[in-house]
Order: C-alpha cells, then sequence, then structure tokens
C-alpha cells in the first residue's frame, strides 16, 4: 500500500466533487416510486401529503414458525397524522390459501384470496409491527406496502441463526444483481424473486464464479406468476451453483420489473442467516462505513462486473491516519474477484471506509462479507455497498427504524464525506416530535473521518425511530445484534 500524505486533501475533495451536495431535494408524488435511476432505499420527503402514494416493495421473509423462523414488516410514522397504509401479502405457492385470513392491527379483516390485503391506520410518531408468519403460511413471504404519506418501511427477520434487518426497496427494476454468493460447506444461497405486479414476468439468470461466467439454460425464461413469489436455491442439487465459494448473479426481466432478495444460510467456516435487496442498477462507485481490521474478524469485498467489458475499480481506504491506496483491481468481463484490506501489509488495526470506484461507465456491483469469530463461534453478515444518488447527492440526515434496545457499542458507524469537520446529533420520535436523545447531541466528527455511536439502551428512547443528522455530509451504517454477532445494514437516507 503506497502512503502519500501530500494527497489526502486532494484525493478526499476529488472523492468529494463526484457526490456533489444539493440545497433542497424536489418533492415528488410516486406511484409505485419510479425514479430516473434506481438509488438505494430513501425516506420521502417529511412533508409528502397524505394525498401522496409511497410504495414499498419488501424482499422476503422466511417463515417456519415450529423452528422459530419468522419476521416482521415495520412501518415508521414519523409525522405528525396519522397515515393510512395498505399491506399486500405475497408467498410463494406452497401455502394454503384458507388460512391466509386473520384480522389486522385495527380490528380490519384482510381481504382472502390469492394475494391478501391488510388496510391499517399508523398513528403519528409511531412503528407498527406486522408478523408476517401471522398474515400468510409460505416459505417465504414478501409485501407491498402502499403508504399515503411519508413513512418508511423495513423488514426484520427472526432466525436461531440471526436477524438481518433491511430496508424495503423503494422501486421496482428490470435487472437486478449480486456480487456475494456463498455455498459450500452445505450453505445455501436463495434468490428470491418477488413479482408485485398483475402480469406475468420473465425473468433470465447468469452466473459467475471463480471458473468462469456460465449462462445455465434451466434458468432462461423462468415465469414469474402475478403478485407471486419465487425461490430459487442456487445450491440445491442439480441447480448448477453447488460447493461455490464464490457466486454473483444476474437476474434479468426480459419482460416486466420485479424485486430481488438473497437469503443466506452459511455453514462451515462461516455461520449465521443473511438476507438482503440485491442491487437494481451497476454503479461507478460503492462505499462503505465500517471496515475493521483486528483479530477475529475476516472481511471479503467481492467486486461484479457483469458488463461485457473488462474494468480497473480504484480501491480507497478512508478514515485512518493516511489515505490507503490500493493497486487497482482488473475485474475481467462477467466475472467476480474478492478483495481482503488485511492482505494489505502496512494497514493498522483498526475501523476504516473504503470507496470502489471505476473510470468507466457504471459496470459494478461490489459487496462486502464479514465473519466475526467469538468465543470460537463466526457469525456472518453481508451487506450490499452504498451508492452516491444519480445525480451524486448524499444525504447530511439518515433515518433508523429497527435499532437495538440493549447496549450495543458501535452499532451506528458514521462516515464523514467532506473534507470539513462536522457536529452529529441523534434525535427520537416520539409523542411530542422530534427530541434530541442526551448524551448524543452535537457529537464532533472530524473531517473525512469515522465516528461510532451506541444507539442502544436508549432508556425511554428505546423502541422508536431515530434520526441522525450531520452538518456535513454522511454515510450511516448500523451494526446491530444478530445471534451471537453483528448483521449490518445501512440507515435510510433522507431525501
Amino acid at each position: 500500500m503506497r502512503r502519500l500524505p501530500a494527497l489526502i486533501g486532494f484525493v478526499v475533495g476529488a472523492l468529494a466533487l463526484v457526490i456533489v451536495a444539493r440545497d433542497a431535494p424536489a418533492e415528488r408524488d410516486p406511484v409505485f416510486s419510479v425514479v430516473p435511476v434506481a438509488w438505494m432505499p430513501s425516506a420521502p420527503p417529511d412533508d409528502l401529503s397524505t394525498e401522496s402514494v409511497s410504495t414499498w416493495f419488501c424482499p422476503g421473509v422466511p417463515i417456519s414458525l415450529d423452528d422459530g423462523i419468522g419476521g416482521q414488516i415495520l412501518i415508521a410514522n414519523r409525522g405528525d397524522d396519522p397515515v393510512n397504509a395498505r399491506v399486500q401479502w405475497l408467498g410463494t405457492d406452497d401455502d394454503d390459501q384458507s388460512t391466509t385470513a386473520v384480522d389486522g392491527l385495527d380490528g380490519t379483516v384482510i381481504s382472502e384470496g390469492e394475494a391478501p390485503v391488510e388496510q391499517l391506520v399508523v398513528e403519528p410518531r409511531t412503528i407498527a409491527l406486522l408478523e408476517a408468519g401471522l398474515r400468510r403460511e409460505a416459505a417465504f413471504v414478501s409485501a407491498v406496502v402502499e403508504v399515503d404519506g411519508a413513512a418508511i418501511v423495513e423488514q426484520r427477520i427472526e432466525h436461531p441463526d440471526g436477524n438481518p434487518v433491511t430496508p424495503c426497496a423503494d422501486s421496482t427494476a428490470a435487472t437486478w444483481f449480486v456480487a456475494e454468493g456463498f455455498t459450500a460447506d452445505g450453505s445455501t444461497n436463495e434468490i428470491v424473486l418477488t413479482n408485485p405486479f398483475d402480469d406475468v414476468v420473465i425473468v433470465d439468470l447468469a452466473f459467475a464464479t471463480a471458473d468462469g461466467a456460465r449462462v445455465p439454460a434451466a434458468y432462461q425464461g423462468i415465469p414469474l406468476a402475478p403478485r407471486s413469489v419465487e425461490v430459487i436455491d442456487l445450491g440445491a442439487p442439480g441447480a448448477g451453483a453447488q460447493e461455490e465459494e464464490l457466486l454473483a448473479v444476474r437476474v434479468e426481466a426480459t419482460r416486466g420489473e420485479l424485486v430481488l432478495g438473497r437469503a443466506q444460510s452459511f455453514s462451515g467456516d462461516r455461520r449465521g442467516y443473511a438476507m438482503t435487496l440485491g442491487a437494481p442498477a451497476l454503479r461507478d462507485q460503492w462505499w462503505f462505513a465500517d471496515g475493521e481490521v483486528a483479530d477475529g474478524i475476516d472481511t471479503q469485498y467481492s467486486i461484479y462486473n457483469p458488463t461485457t467489458s473488462d474494468v480497473e475499480v480504484d480501491v480507497v481506504l478512508l478514515g485512518i491516519s493516511d489515505l490507503g491506496f490500493v493497486e487497482p483491481i482488473r475485474v475481467p468481463a462477467r466475472r467476480v474477484v474478492t478483495f481482503d484490506p488485511a492482505e494489505i501489509d502496512d494497514l493498522p488495526p483498526g475501523r476504516h471506509a473504503v470507496v470502489f470506484s471505476t473510470r468507466s461507465e457504471p459496470s459494478i456491483v461490489v459487496e462486502r462479507t464479514v465473519t466475526r469469530t467469538v468465543d470460537g463461534r463466526p457469525s456472518t453478515s453481508v451487506l450490499l455497498g452504498a451508492p452516491p444518488r444519480f445525480d451524486g447527492y448524499v444525504s447530511n440526515r439518515w433515518h433508523l427504524v429497527s435499532v437495538p434496545r440493549e447496549s450495543a457499542p458501535a452499532s451506528l458507524v458514521l462516515y464523514n464525506v467532506d473534507n470539513i469537520d462536522g457536529l452529529v446529533t441523534v434525535e427520537a420520535i416520539g409523542p411530542e416530535g422530534p427530541a434530541a436523545v442526551p448524551g448524543l447531541i452535537d457529537i464532533e466528527l472530524p473531517a473525512a473521518a469515522i465516528l461510532t455511536i451506541d444507539i442502544g439502551n436508549l432508556g425511554e428512547f428505546a423502541g422508536r425511530e431515530l434520526t441522525v443528522t450531520s452538518t456535513t455530509r454522511i454515510f450511516a451504517e448500523r451494526s446491530l445484534p444478530s445471534g451471537s454477532g453483528r448483521t449490518a445494514a445501512w440507515a435510510i437516507p433522507a431525501e
């Protein structure tokens, strides 16, 4: 790794140039949240009218109540007025339709049929929690949530091997990408495809493994029935991707649009359960706030190039005493390669942020896998990187719906994108509106530096939606307790 202290200011400034600030985002009035280019799930403006509809697509919750496997959909209303919500519960075709009608939160009976619909009112400054397993019986249950107003929706899974959290998607897409996959040692890698629309969707799958690109004939022209969920276990016997330590996937709809989740149950050197959204678009930058080099932590970044041209990827490690420059990584066309920061000889132990970028057109997807071993027990978490928005915008305010109730050091990790010092304040949404959390007001966040915060054990503020606001632009990553380890999840940026 080369050390170039004289270039610290230049490089940080150059990176900042591609993440230009924006004074005031324009209001939108979305139906099915159509945006010019897919970003990451983001919070609608606070003043979004209750006459406007925001739609969220949850990637899927596994259901096996006898095994203690299930999960919730969380709808957070931070506004001053109640909002109406409609939740359509979609499932795999193994469910029993006669058991799907249950009472909703407010006593409203969910309509029966192929896609049960629940109507509810989410009161001001509260979080509605809906148990997916009580709404529909299926191996996987997905949800389409329409909200009249500025609510935020995410899903949380309860599993004996881990409790992953992920914001629900705020748009569908015709193409989805997964950079990280693992089917070795008996691990399962399931692609969860949700068609939330009334028409059939047709999809093709392509793989990239350590041996090269594959386009299996069995995974071409797969029909997804209207309002349905389809699960493809890539590591199942005969599925074509068994015992792979490196497995990237491209899913392309030749007809229609869909939502893609990826569920992984790890065995062997990796352990735990992970469920994340795929990437709905290729980008030229991917950021991670919470990198760490320490004993008992194994980190791998998977860089996937599904295009037809080779690309060079620049990697810069940030938030350390000197910028960490890594030799450009060549990623061949339709291949996936890995990067392990621990292999850099003079990288100091401790935390760092990372940005992956390419000077070519948007052409890559990057995911991070972290396995933490505590008392001989490994726990694995997977996270897709965060891109700037299509116009270069990075937010200075992020929302957190799922937060730990017990003390959890470094459960929130912030990286200051700007080359100036900032101040960070955490607020909780309570009965009287936003209230600053004592001890978490005007915390200093130095220029181009990392800040960690314990967002658990907040006393009277526990269980509420939190907002994190900085005077500078930031990336905000959650590191939440999950079984015996941690699960990584981005906070939700404000538009």
